[in-house]
C-alpha cells in the first residue's frame, strides 16, 4: 500500500506552512523592534502596527516609542510608575491618507498588574487611544489599542528584559 502523501512531501508542506505563518504574523501587527533600556529602569518599547480596520475603512499603521519607567518598591522589588509616555507617534488610516493622533492624557495602565517576586517577573498592560479625520461624510475615526501582558524580568532592583505584547488588540470604539 502506497501513502497519499509520503513522508518527505508532508516535511515540504509542513515547511511552507510555517514560512506563510510567519509572513502573516509579521503583516498582521508584530511589534517587531527588540525594547531596549534608555536610562537605568526606564525602557523604551517600540511600537509598529499595522492592521486592517473596519472603522478606519481598510488598514491603519501606527509607530511610536513607548516610554516606561520603573521604581524599587521594598515588597514588589520592582513596579512600573506613571506616567506613561508615546513618544514619536505616527499614524495613518491608509484609505484617504488621513493622519491619526494620540493624546497624552490618552495613554493609561490598564488597571491589572501583577509582580511574582518568586519569578522575578512582572506583567501590565497599557492602552492608548487613536483619533482622526473620518471618511468623506462620515463620523471620525477613533480607536483604542491595548498591550496586554508586557512582561518584564527584574534582578537586584533593576529591570533587565522587557517582553512585550506582540499581538496588540486594535477595536473600532464610538
Amino acid at each position: 500500500m502506497t501513502p497519499l502523501i509520503q513522508f518527505r512531501r508532508r516535511v515540504h508542506y509542513l515547511f511552507i506552512a510555517l514560512l506563510l505563518a510567519c509572513f502573516v504574523i509579521t503583516e498582521n501587527g508584530a511589534m517587531g523592534q527588540q525594547p531596549r533600556e534608555k536610562q537605568p529602569n526606564q525602557w523604551v518599547i517600540p511600537i509598529n502596527i499595522k492592521k486592517p480596520l473596519q472603522c478606519a475603512g481598510g488598514e491603519v499603521t501606527l509607530h511610536a516609542n513607548l516610554v516606561v519607567t520603573f521604581m524599587n518598591v521594598p515588597e514588589f522589588e520592582v513596579v512600573t510608575r506613571p506616567p506613561l509616555k508615546l513618544e514619536g507617534f505616527r499614524g495613518t488610516a491608509v484609505s484617504g491618507a488621513r493622519k491619526l493622533e494620540v493624546k497624552q492624557q490618552d495613554v493609561k495602565f490598564l488597571p491589572f498588574f501583577n509582580v511574582d517576586t518568586g519569578l522575578r517577573e512582572g506583567k501590565f498592560g497599557i492602552e492608548f487611544k487613536v483619533s482622526g479625520p473620518g471618511l468623506p461624510g462620515g463620523a471620525p475615526l477613533r480607536f483604542r489599542v491595548t498591550l496586554s501582558p508586557i512582561v518584564y524580568k527584574f534582578r537586584d532592583g533593576k529591570v533587565t528584559k522587557i517582553i512585550p505584547d506582540d499581538t496588540p488588540v486594535v477595536r473600532c470604539s464610538n
